[in-house]
């Protein structure tokens, strides 16, 4: 195995923030070495089907051989995986701005912009409020998104990705071990790109480091991150109705979508934030962890014992020096001696047999700031209070939460956990406004403790987790419930049902709100969502995956067609049924991904087409002598039927009701080349290549037109010593 050097150095990257250059330097100093390194699908296991090849592991000689599985990935549930350099179509998938399959979400036109939705998901609810302000929250970071690392070598991922005119985006990231005990991560995410349209850059940084600890008797573990982002957005309000006429026309004069008037000038929104997690705990009882620790200690003896007599039996053969050799010969069979250990000393260790009992404590500290800034009104928006537009909205939040893990072959796992949180959502100033009869706060401050249990367990295949926490005092009130239960075989298949019942506080920029534009002021006192979500999920090597929930929704809190914030006054029945499945033949592969929706109450203020669908056809095949290079190429169809889209609001960075305009029934193809060289994942694609020939028709949302056709080229590249 031959290793070299390489030095590396990335990201040199633009910010515009005054138009000043924002430098970011990573130094990674890496080896290159022979194999291949897999892992299992992170995330939700139901489109988590991919196969993969190793053709060896990898050889390090600081350390020995090295498996795959010891380069591991922890998520904030403890699930362990692994790092993955293999290519998949799932990889291609996932090889964007947010680096998730994003088949429920529209992308606009422009990279590091919004998303529109295709579908809702009501899992996973926080007991806690939160600011809202939701079109700028796909690049945000939450504290479940955050991975903790345990690497025998040093480990580099670095993705490039080209912009949408002048621009680009690099992900790079490093984590190693200082010690057996401690491992750190850094990472950093920046984008820049002006887009097609006018007034429509894009400049983010995604900033994040972790660290990894345990003591070296095991009793003592910590792990923690800090994260830092900054969304900036240059915002165009969308095509003027000039504009739009001259889009859907097809007039040749308009090719450059810069010559289309947009309707905002000198307009943008920033939303940054930071944020302090630091999980830590203390093994009061481990019982199995003394067995292993004695059993560790005999193993060594018998080690050693056995070295000795392996010297006094090559001392023996040596029949010519035997004499000489009978002092050391005599010294040997001492020490051999006085070594009592043997096998049968060693106890047997089970994990059905293990107890243990654990103390710990999270601190969670989080701000986060959003920012609009308009040098000239736009009418459309109303009067003003003050001229040019400056808004700023603030939200600090805490959690120390206490809590205690009890584990036993009879219980399974057991959390009790309580939490204080303490919120301040908050501007500078008061509105008082007898004109139009509204006085506006400058605060939502309060605090809560909350009590809570999660459970898991498992019979063979069975397995079972429960969890639940309810707000027992403070200034807000709320609560949930989780279950589910699911069957699992082998990788043959696996079944599983689930429920969730949550009550919570709707997004704070939903109850208080302040604007330099008079409408966009308000103070309201809703009342807590009701959220029920059932459903199931089947996955299957054979047959596919297949996933179908059903949610009702309580008090379901949206903006309206004046933007601005509703209660319904009826509960939301919405209907989920979403499958995938692939078909091989040969060196070609049909993927398919499908979706029907159906809002059977409250469809007048909720809006999903009735059905999206993704399909890739596409050869993958090694090639050229000795397999150097695998290749993926092929054709992606996508399609939702119409519907009347929300409508983005980037002074709120919202979407809103809208009933007056339809998007969608119509087809995008893209084609695609990826390509992979050892560790080295090549991706090409040429997105909405059909924008040619289907008409000018495709919108993201109304006045903000999807993509045309466009080249994009980038590449993913890992590096391991």
């Amino acid at each position: 195995m031959v290793q070299f050097v390489q030095i590396f150095y990335l990201c040199s990257f633009m910010n515009n923030i005054k138009n000043n250059l924002l430098l970011v330097l990573f130094t990674l100093v890496t080896f290159t070495v022979s194999g291949q390194v897999l892992k299992r699908e992170l995330g939700n296991s139901l489109f988590s089907n991919d196969t993969t090849r190793m053709k060896k592991e990898i050889k390090v000689k600081l350390s020995g051989d090295t498996k795959f599985t010891d380069y591991k990935i922890i998520s904030i549930d403890y699930d362990t995986t692994f790092v993955d350099t293999t290519l998949t179509l799932k990889k291609d998938l996932k090889f964007n701005y947010i680096r998730k399959d994003d088949f429920e979400l529209l992308p606009f036109h422009n990279q590091g912009q919004t998303y529109n939705k295709l579908g809702y998901n009501f899992e996973n609810n926080t007991l806690f409020p939160e600011i809202g302000i939701t079109a700028k929250q796909y690049n945000y970071n939450t504290v479940e998104d955050i991975y903790y690392y345990y690497v025998p070598t040093p480990t580099t991922e670095l993705m490039y990705k080209t912009g949408l005119e002048q621009g680009q985006m690099l992900d790079a990231f490093l984590t190693m071990n200082m010690s057996k005990q401690l491992n750190v991560s850094i990472a950093y995410k920046g984008l820049r790109s002006l887009g097609k349209y006018r007034n429509a850059l894009a400049s983010h940084g995604n900033f994040r480091t972790t660290f990894n600890y345990q003591s070296k008797t095991k009793k003592y573990f910590a792990r923690g991150h800090f994260s830092s982002f900054d969304l900036f957005n240059t915002e165009n309000g969308g095509l003027t109705d000039a504009s739009i006429f001259n889009f859907e026309s097809g007039n040749s004069n308009y090719i450059d979508r810069a010559r289309l008037d947009v309707n905002f000038d000198n307009t943008d929104n920033m939303f940054e934030g930071k944020r302090y997690y630091v999980d830590q705990n203390y093994s009061l009882i481990s019982r199995n962890r003394r067995i292993k620790n004695q059993n560790d200690l005999i193993k060594k003896d018998i080690i050693q014992k056995e070295k000795y007599q392996r010297t006094i039996n090559r001392y023996q053969k040596d029949t010519a020096n035997l004499a000489i050799n009978q002092s050391k010969i005599d010294s040997l069979s001492f020490l051999a001696t006085a070594i009592t250990a043997d096998t049968s000393q060693l106890r047997k260790v089970l994990f059905k047999n293990e107890i243990s009992l654990q103390i710990g404590h999270i601190l969670n500290y989080e701000t986060k700031h959003y920012r609009f800034n308009q040098s000239s009104t736009y009418s459309n928006y109303g009067d003003t209070y003050d001229t040019p537009i400056s808004d700023h909205t603030s939200f600090q939040q805490r959690e120390n939460q206490i809590y205690a893990k009890f584990k036993s072959p009879i219980i399974g796992k057991l959390k009790a956990k309580i939490s204080y949180y303490n919120y301040n959502y908050h501007y500078t100033s008061v509105i008082f406004d007898n004109a139009q009869s509204i006085t506006v706060g400058d605060k939502l401050k309060g605090n809560a403790i909350a009590f809570g249990a999660d459970w898991k367990t498992n019979y063979k295949n069975f397995f079972i987790t429960a969890n639940g926490s309810t707000i027992v005092g403070g200034d807000i009130t709320g609560s949930s419930l989780k279950a589910s239960a699911f069957i699992k075989k082998d990788s043959s298949y696996t079944f599983k049902g689930f429920a969730e019942f949550t009550t919570k506080t709707p997004h704070l920029n939903k109850q208080l709100y302040q604007s330099d534009y008079k409408k966009f002021n308000w103070h309201n006192n809703f009342s807590n969502e009701d959220i029920t979500n059932v459903g199931i999920e089947f996955s299957s090597n054979k047959w596919g995956a297949f996933r179908a929930t059903y949610t009702l929704v309580d008090n379901y809190t949206y903006f309206n067609e004046n933007a601005l914030p509703t209660q319904a006054n009826q509960t939301l029945h919405y209907f989920k049924i979403k499958a995938n499945k692939a078909f091989t033949l040969g060196k070609f592969t049909l993927d398919n991904t499908a979706m029907y929706q159906k809002v059977a109450k409250g469809e007048s203020f909720f809006k999903v087409p009735e059905f999206v669908t993704r399909n890739s056809l596409y050869f993958a095949d090694h090639l050229f002598k000795g397999d150097p290079l695998y290749l993926q190429t092929g054709v992606t169809f996508k399609y939702f039927t119409a519907f009347n889209a929300s409508a983005y609001n980037p002074l709120l960075s919202e979407f809103t009701l809208q009933n007056t305009h339809e998007i969608g029934n119509y087809p995008i193809f893209d084609f695609f080349v990826n390509a992979q060289i050892q560790r080295t994942r090549l991706y090409f694609k040429l997105e909405n290549f059909s924008a040619g020939f289907t008409g000018r028709n495709y919108y993201t949302a109304p006045t903000y037109p999807y993509r045309d056709l466009t080249v994009r080229f980038g590449l993913v590249w890992n590096f391991f010593i």
